[in-house]
């Protein structure tokens, strides 16, 4: 990750409404261990947020071993957002990482426009094909099931068996939207990669996909009216 990419959020309340945004997308734990330089230590499967009581609860996968005399580094996937919680900003039980929302937060700049969430049982699909990383890999056109859906990116769900299929900032090329085929292949890349969250099957991810032109506005009006939820991005 660029870290100059990321802006300082502005004041608390920018800082608890991007976390609030961020519980859906999961996130990475990283703590600096002595001689070494920062290792991940679990991914984030949930994040549970209690703003009258000002605390966050997040999940792992499993048991999780930090050192409560060092800090941690909690990086979520919506936005990469950042920060740092020092000791006694936190408290480890088990699966859970207790704290309160941080004083100081970065991470990339707001989206344009709106996301569209398609509803679960949908089953509204793309297809497309990555772009080869060496000159010896073929690689093979994938129909992967939309999760939500903006003008110039996609929200997608791909299945245990799949998961290293894509690697982030990864390039493809989208073929066709619902079996139904692009006049013109977009070009596109990936920008996360990140954690099922916890109503999803063990091993599946989610992913980011960024396009480099927008979609064609019959096709983004087809998906919005296919909507059963309206975030903003």
């Amino acid at each position: 990750m660029d870290m100059s990419k990321l802006k300082a959020l502005e004041n608390r309340v920018q800082i608890i409404t991007v976390i609030e945004k961020a519980a859906l997308f999961g996130g990475d734990i990283w703590q600096n261990r002595a001689g070494e330089p920062n290792r991940h230590v679990s991914q984030i499967i949930q994040i549970l947020v209690d703003i009258k009581s000002d605390f966050l609860v997040l999940r792992t996968p499993t048991v999780v071993e930090i050192d409560p005399n060092k800090p941690i580094y909690i990086r979520l996937s919506y936005r990469n957002l950042i920060f740092r919680l020092f000791p006694g900003e936190f408290k480890v039980n088990g699966d859970k990482i207790t704290c309160h929302y941080p004083e100081e937060a970065r991470a990339l700049e707001e989206r344009k426009g709106e996301r569209y969430v398609l509803p679960f049982n949908s089953d509204i699909s793309l297809s497309l094909k990555r772009v080869e990383r060496t000159l010896r890999e073929t690689t093979y056109e994938m129909e992967i099931r939309i999760i939500d859906v903006s003008e110039r990116g996609f929200g997608i769900l791909i299945s245990g068996q799949n998961k290293d299929y894509f690697k982030k900032n990864d390039s493809f090329w989208l073929k066709s939207i619902d079996h139904k085929p692009l006049r013109h292949d977009i070009l596109g890349s990936v920008c996360y990669i990140a954690p099922k969250g916890y109503y999803l099957k063990r091993g599946d991810v989610r992913v980011g996909l960024s396009l480099q032109m927008p979609l064609a506005q019959e096709t983004f009006e087809y998906l919005k009216r296919k909507c059963i939820i309206v975030l903003s991005a």
